[in-house]
C-alpha cells in the first residue's frame, strides 16, 4: 500500500512530540505531526515540509518507523534545540484560521492515562 499521509515522531528521551487533534468519535487524540503526501513528492519530503511550514524547523536523521493503514511514520531529530526546551507549542495559521497544538507527552501517559496515539499500532512499536 502506498502511503497517502506521512507523519514524523520526534523523541526526547521518553517523551514524544505529538499533535493534539479532536476526533469526532474518540475525542482528543494525539498523532505525530505531518500531512497528506502530494503526487509530486515522497513521504519523507512531505514530513520535512510539514515541519518547515508549521514550526520553521528542519529535520535530521529521518528514518522510517513503519506503515500503518496508509500512514508512513518516520522518526527524526530537529536541528533547532529550542523545540526541545518547550513543553508545547501552539501555531496559528491566519490563512486557514487553523490552530495546531503540539505537546511533549511521556510514553507512559498513553499507557497510564489512556491517552490515544494514532495511527493505531504505533504505540506498540515504540
Amino acid at each position: 500500500m502506498t502511503a497517502t499521509t506521512a507523519r514524523c515522531l520526534i523523541r526526547d528521551l521518553d517523551e514524544l512530540l505529538v499533535e493534539e487533534v479532536t476526533d469526532p468519535d474518540e475525542g482528543r487524540v494525539y498523532r505525530p505531526l505531518g500531512r497528506d503526501v502530494r503526487a509530486d513528492e515522497s513521504p519523507e519530503e512531505a514530513v520535512r515540509e510539514a515541519f518547515r511550514e508549521t514550526l520553521g524547523v528542519d529535520l535530521s536523521w529521518v528514518t522510517v518507523l513503519g506503515d500503518y493503514d496508509g500512514v508512513r511514520v518516520f522518526e527524526a531529530s530537529v536541528d533547532d534545540r529550542w523545540l526541545y526546551d518547550e513543553t508545547g507549542v501552539t501555531v496559528y495559521d491566519p490563512d486557514t484560521e487553523e490552530t495546531t497544538r503540539l505537546a511533549w507527552l511521556h510514553v507512559e501517559d498513553f499507557e497510564k492515562y489512556g491517552e490515544v496515539l494514532r495511527p493505531e499500532g504505533l504505540l506498540d512499536d515504540l
